[in-house]
């Protein structure tokens, strides 16, 4: 309490102390009947200043308070955001320490490039990217890239040029971050943080009319402290709706906890009731309860299996989904260096999924999954084979004791059954083919299940740079 109650303290000087500091420099009297006259973006700034400074230092307390790290990345974004704004609106860092005009004129992209640099490592916190999206990780990556390397290119150019680069950049960052929030599996804060994005992608377009339509800067000032206060809001109601999940989530797990406590100790009562009756009445009982508690075991058995298979199914296709696949690949794989027996991977991709979706809708791409998970699904003859969605338009098979030649066999039997079949969605016909890429685990040395997926995946790649509907073999040795 008393650390909040400091910070609320620093927030209140925060606030006022800017105002304050411009009407020291003012003697009263002239302040007063100079009032009318002064312009109000001055004030609107210090409350800016002020007000930026109350989210940054909330956001921390916030961050302590709740041990999180993506709070604390989150006030670092507020704080740097805020000073790009009031950049934006004439209010310049670098004067105190230079007057470089070149190094001047690259301040507002300077701090643009570094809160968006920020606001990708909330994101690959806040959804774990480097885990469970690897592909988007590497797309932040470059994108850090190029926001690094923008910057010092910039001291060459000239003023427009510099901020047409600014709004660039945003824009290619605010649409890639959109991209990515749309393909993780957390589909509860997903629409929030995607909302969140596309307020601020618009907000960005409108700037770049007002200043194509040669807008007053204090206007799109306005706008750009508008969005960003629109942003935090959102943002901060987004790691309020996470909190709450979190807290849910823990809540229902207690209940059952105690549920289970309770359904126990109500058992243990019963059984000591039935010790202290005849040993005739016992036997009987003992007997009794014993089938029903067969029966109830039973009966949790089949529930435990079927919520086993619920968090290992994909709802979608009826294959394994990516989290049972990262669980079976290491267990076969130790399995194979124990047995020294060969273990292959097919990798499996639909061709031109995304024209199917963009032609036809989303609902006729997931019936073409579908129908696709059905052909790999009757080519899978033996029990130890495993077929697993692995994300979007692509699928994993994991073949235990397989070689290369049968992995290849398997691989060209789904390329043909596929494009030999024909998807009919109302009056549509679709002809839809698949790209494969096999590799083979042979007891090599230095050997991880990533590598064998690296090599699989690079044999999908050349596949679809051949021409995709047909199978290549990658060997681990090239990896």
């Amino acid at each position: 309490m008393r650390s909040l109650y400091w910070i609320v303290v620093l927030s209140f000087l925060a606030l006022v102390l800017p105002i304050a500091v411009k009407a020291e420099s003012v003697p009263l009297v002239a302040m007063v009947e100079a009032n009318m006259a002064l312009p109000l973006q001055p004030y609107i700034q210090h409350i800016f200043i002020g007000s930026g400074l109350i989210l940054a230092l909330m956001s921390f307390a916030w961050a302590r308070a709740l041990r999180s790290y993506s709070m604390v990345i989150l006030a670092l974004f507020f704080a740097i955001k805020s000073l790009g704004i009031l950049v934006t609106g004439g209010v310049s860092l670098l004067m105190i320490f230079t007057e470089n005009h070149q190094l001047l004129k690259i301040e507002g992209l300077l701090l643009a490039c570094l809160s968006h640099l920020i606001l990708f490592a909330f994101t690959i916190k806040f959804y774990t990217l480097k885990k469970f999206e690897a592909t988007s990780y590497q797309l932040l990556l470059r994108l850090s890239f190029i926001m690094v390397l923008a910057v010092p290119l910039a001291y060459f150019f000239t003023q427009t040029p510099v901020w047409l680069l600014t709004q660039t950049l945003v824009s290619i960052s605010l649409i890639a971050l959109l991209y990515i929030v749309r393909k993780v599996q957390e589909q509860r804060l997903s629409m929030i943080f995607s909302l969140t994005l596309l307020v601020s992608l618009s907000f960005n377009f409108i700037n770049y009319l007002l200043h194509y339509w040669q807008f007053s800067t204090q206007v799109i000032n306005g706008l750009d402290m508008l969005a960003f206060w629109l942003m935090a809001i959102m943002v901060t109601y987004l790691m309020g709706r996470k909190y709450y999940y979190h807290l849910r989530d823990e809540k229902l797990a207690q209940q059952q906890v105690l549920a289970s406590a309770r359904a126990s100790d109500l058992a243990q009562q019963k059984l000591l009731a039935l010790q202290e009756e005849s040993q005739e009445q016992l036997e009987s009982r003992v007997q009794e309860r014993t089938l029903e508690l067969n029966i109830a075991l039973q009966e949790l058995e089949a529930v435990n299996q079927e919520l086993k298979e619920k968090n290992t199914l994909d709802e979608l296709s009826g294959l394994y989904n990516r989290r049972y696949y990262d669980q079976k690949i290491m267990a076969e794989f130790r399995r194979s260096r124990r047995n020294l027996t060969p273990l292959s991977i097919i990798l499996i991709d639909i061709d031109h999924f995304k024209l199917v979706n963009d032609s036809y809708g989303h609902l006729t791409g997931d019936k073409c999954i579908v129908e696709v998970a059905k052909r790999i699904k009757s080519l899978l003859r033996r029990s130890t084979d495993v077929g697993c969605r692995y994300g979007g338009e692509e699928f994993c098979l994991i073949l235990p004791e397989t070689d290369a030649e049968g992995a290849l066999a398997l691989a060209q039997d789904i390329c043909q059954s596929t494009y030999k079949q024909q998807i009919f969605d109302d009056d549509i016909i679709i002809d839809l083919t698949v790209s494969c890429g096999v590799a083979t685990y042979q007891q090599e040395q230095g050997v991880t299940p990533d590598i064998i997926f690296a090599s699989a995946d690079k044999a999908l790649y050349k596949a679809k740079q051949a021409g995709r509907n047909q199978v290549q073999v990658s060997l681990l040795s090239e990896i």
